[in-house]
């Protein structure tokens, strides 16, 4: 009868071979640690802020046209255009009310928080004359600004497409008619203070979109009001 020999296994063999399984089961517990740990912090995170961050990290990865962010509420943010202070701009609470309004965009840029205003809404063709849904439009937003008491901006600006008037000889003309026409209702009827008002008007030297369709001289004909960063120490003179 041929015996084989027995071989004892060496004890640091079995060692090595029993503590295998300690290795995924220390995985298993770090894994569920870090899973609880996200489920907490995600239970007691400032909604606005993690919003801000997955747009940032979606425009960082390139999910998104031309590093742009996606909205958040009525705001949108530009990348590279506009500091973190703006992001956290009390400012954007209050513009949260104008949610939906027809007619107006806004986004955060290097100058401020900017409000962009149709003009087909706001004015009669190739004039500086308010329609009745212009005048609803601003009554709605000098509401919302007014009380905010920051230096505010009226920027006019038109298409590339002539206009020879009496009145209005070019855009440069009908651009700073139409700025100056939204300071005259803010400062009346919005009962903001003229001394935290200024207009201008830039013609179509300021494009939004491309003039080479309908749709985007449409874009390029507006009115933006620029509400400035207010300085921690600023006071109307």
């Amino acid at each position: 009868m041929n015996l084989t020999p027995y071989k004892q296994q060496r004890p640091d063999v079995e060692s090595r071979e029993g503590a295998r399984w300690l290795t995924t089961f220390n995985d298993l517990i770090t894994l569920l640690m870090v899973f609880f740990v996200m489920l907490f912090a995600m239970g007691n995170m400032d909604v606005h802020r993690f919003q801000r961050f997955q747009n940032a990290l979606q425009s960082g990865v390139g999910i998104l046209n031309a590093g742009k962010h996606a909205p958040v509420g009525i705001l949108s943010e530009k990348t590279g255009d506009a500091p973190s202070q703006f992001s956290e701009d009390p400012a954007s609470d209050q513009l949260g009310q104008l949610d939906n309004t027809q007619g107006l965009e806004a986004e955060y840029t290097k100058r401020g928080i900017q409000l962009i205003l149709n003009d087909e809404l706001l004015f009669t063709s190739g004039s500086a004359r308010l329609t009745p849904q212009g005048v609803a439009l601003l009554k709605r937003v000098a509401g919302i600004i007014g009380p905010l008491d920051r230096r505010i901006r009226v920027e006019g600006h038109t298409d590339n497409v002539p206009i020879s008037t009496e009145r209005y000889p070019s855009n440069w003309e009908l651009s700073t008619a139409r700025a100056v026409q939204v300071v005259k209702y803010l400062s009346g009827d919005g009962n903001i203070s003229a001394a935290n008002l200024s207009a201008a008007g830039y013609g179509a030297s300021r494009p939004r979109a491309a003039n080479d369709s309908q749709s985007g001289r449409a874009k390029n004909r507006r009115v933006e009001i620029i509400l400035q960063q207010k300085a921690k120490s600023q006071s109307v003179q």
